[in-house]
C-alpha cells in the first residue's frame, strides 16, 4: 500500500515529538555566515605575550616582532639576561635588554639560539627577569 508523502512526513514528525507534558531539550547552535571573517583590527593574541618557542631549533635564524606601545599591565614573564629562554615574552625581553620601551614599543628582532644550562636573572630597564635552570631553546634580542 502506498501512502502520500505528506502522510509519511506527518508520521515521522509525530514520532519525534515529546511525550505530553515533557519539555523538549534544545541546544543552541551559534551560526556564522560563511562570508563573515574576524575583524582585521583585532589581533588573535596580545603581542606582548608572544614567545619564540615555535622557532626552537631554528638556530641562527632571525625573526621580527611588532610590540605596540603598552603599559605595565601587558608585561609578561622573562627568564634570563641577554640570553632568554624561548618561552619568555619577546616584547618584555626587548624592554629588559633596552631595545624598546613599554611606552613607545617598536619592532624587535631576535636571533634563535640553542638552549642553555642556566639562565641568570637580573633587573634592567625596570624589568625583573627570573633565573632558570636548563632549558631547550633560547633567543637574544639583536636590536
Amino acid at each position: 500500500m502506498l501512502f502520500p508523502i505528506w502522510t509519511v512526513l506527518v508520521l515521522a514528525a509525530s514520532a519525534c515529538s515529546s511525550p505530553a507534558g515533557a519539555t523538549p531539550e534544545t541546544t543552541a547552535v551559534p551560526t556564522v555566515a560563511a562570508t563573515e571573517a574576524p575583524a582585521a583590527s583585532a589581533p588573535a593574541t596580545d603581542p606582548w605575550s608572544l614567545n619564540a618557542v615555535e622557532h626552537r631549533a631554528q638556530e641562527g635564524e632571525e625573526f621580527t616582532y611588532d610590540c605596540p606601545p603598552a603599559d605595565e599591565s601587558r608585561l609578561d614573564t622573562v627568564w634570563g639576561t641577554d640570553v632568554y629562554t624561548d618561552d619568555s615574552s619577546v616584547c618584555t625581553a626587548a624592554v629588559h635588554a633596552g631595545a624598546i620601551t613599554i611606552e613607545d614599543g617598536g619592532e624587535v628582532t631576535i636571533e634563535i639560539r640553542p638552549g642553555e644550562d642556566e639562565y641568570e636573572g637580573s633587573e634592567q630597564n625596570g624589568i625583573e627577569s627570573s633565573p632558570y635552570g636548563p632549558w631547550g631553546g633560547s633567543f637574544v634580542v639583536t636590536d
